[in-house]
């Protein structure tokens, strides 16, 4: 199998010059956005690993009785993952903290030392403002000259919100875009949003979350597949109300729409950045850091690495990815993650064959037997391996 072993990325922050160990670092580790929500929560990953484990001293048993369950899983590749497993995983901290924590008038010191720690960390850093203004006030001066100066201090409703923001961006004349992101410039900023008065669901939401954080009003972003191939954003309440500007979710059931928090969409515009320049290359450091989970950029950057880096990808996916749920479910994309699957294991099993490690190769073969069996495609590299 050929690998591509020169490449250029569009703002670049993973090379493969990294180690197995920095890969390796990367996924078993918390994201450095996240590491803030830790500091101000009271949690600590002692061991490494991660995950903040249940009695182990990490904070999972003091964080759960002070701020409620966060314990219940969240949905990566179209399945739950986590649910009650002892771990708090990443997502699971975060979502909590967006849809329980954050403007709770209990939690007040908390929320204002995670939201100014967090700002001041992407504006030293120079991330994209996907979901914050820039520092010239761009956002916020164009809802002002519609709502009027002042607009974001009044105590309002989930109702009176959601009014005000249908007021703004139907005023802002936001029109929708089309075609497929990677080749129409990418994901735009928030404040390019508003300058350019054009964006996909993607960046509507995240101005959707912008404006419902400066009324106080807990949301998050959600994510649903409207047929096989096309996804939408849109925003999710606290009440779980939904909110979709451009109405294309319509159909679909509150059930369906899977939340996603600001640091998982931040992975999705760096995916999508990294196409522009070279389709072939779609995976960024940051897509890795900031969802480790999602199958697709770890099979996708399995290609472009050496034997040792590709085996620290496989054995995270082994550990970390649930295969047998993959494998059964019937969401309107699991045939795409069940591909992403299967050319994940050939490409471990390929890893393992080169560098000869035959037990660990066994384990593969036997995963690949076990959900392939009927992919003409597999007999090729079962017999291969053997």
């Amino acid at each position: 199998m050929m690998r591509k072993t020169t490449v250029v990325f569009l703002l670049l922050t993973i090379t493969l010059n990294l180690s197995a160990e920095d890969v390796s670092k990367l996924l078993y580790s918390f994201s450095p956005l996240a590491q803030i929500y830790l500091k101000h929560l009271g949690l600590q990953d002692k061991n490494n690993n991660g995950v903040i484990d249940k009695d182990s001293g990490e904070g999972y048993e003091e964080f759960i009785t002070k701020y409620g369950n966060a314990d219940t899983g969240f949905y990566v590749n179209g399945v739950l993952y986590g649910a009650s497993n002892g771990k708090l995983e990443e997502p699971e901290i975060i979502d909590h903290y967006y849809m329980h924590i954050r403007f709770n008038p209990n939690f007040e010191e908390e929320t204002s030392a995670i939201e100014n720690a967090v700002k001041a960390y992407i504006y030293a850093n120079d991330l994209p403002l996907i979901w914050l203004d820039d520092e010239q006030g761009t956002v916020m001066n164009a809802v002002n000259n519609i709502l009027g100066e002042g607009w974001n201090e009044k105590e309002v409703t989930e109702e009176e919100a959601v009014q005000l923001f249908n007021r703004v961006i139907g005023r802002l004349n936001i029109k929708g875009r089309t075609g497929t992101p990677s080749r129409n410039g990418g994901y735009y900023t928030l404040p390019e949003l508003v300058t350019k008065k054009a964006g996909y669901c993607f960046e509507v939401a995240q101005f959707g979350f912008w404006f419902f954080s400066e009324l106080k009003v807990n949301s998050v972003s959600a994510r649903a597949y409207l047929t096989s191939t096309v996804i939408h954003e849109v925003l999710k309440l606290k009440s779980d109300k939904i909110v979709d500007y451009f109405m294309s979710g319509r159909n679909i059931a509150n059930n369906r729409w899977q939340i996603v928090n600001p640091l998982r969409d931040l992975a999705k515009f760096y995916e999508v950045v990294s196409t522009i320049e070279n389709d072939s290359i779609p995976l960024l450091e940051n897509t890795l850091l900031y969802d480790k989970y999602n199958l697709v950029n770890i099979d996708i950057l399995m290609y472009y690495v050496d034997n040792k880096k590709v085996i620290v990808l496989g054995e995270f996916l082994l550990d970390n990815i649930e295969i047998n749920t993959i494998a059964k479910s019937t969401h309107l994309n699991a045939a795409k993650v069940r591909e992403n699957l299967k050319n994940a294991l050939i490409l471990l099993g390929i890893a393992y064959y080169e560098t000869n490690d035959r037990t660990k190769l066994q384990k593969v073969v036997e995963l690949l037997t076990q959900y392939y069996k009927s992919d003409k495609n597999i007999k090729y590299y079962l017999d291969r391996f053997k």
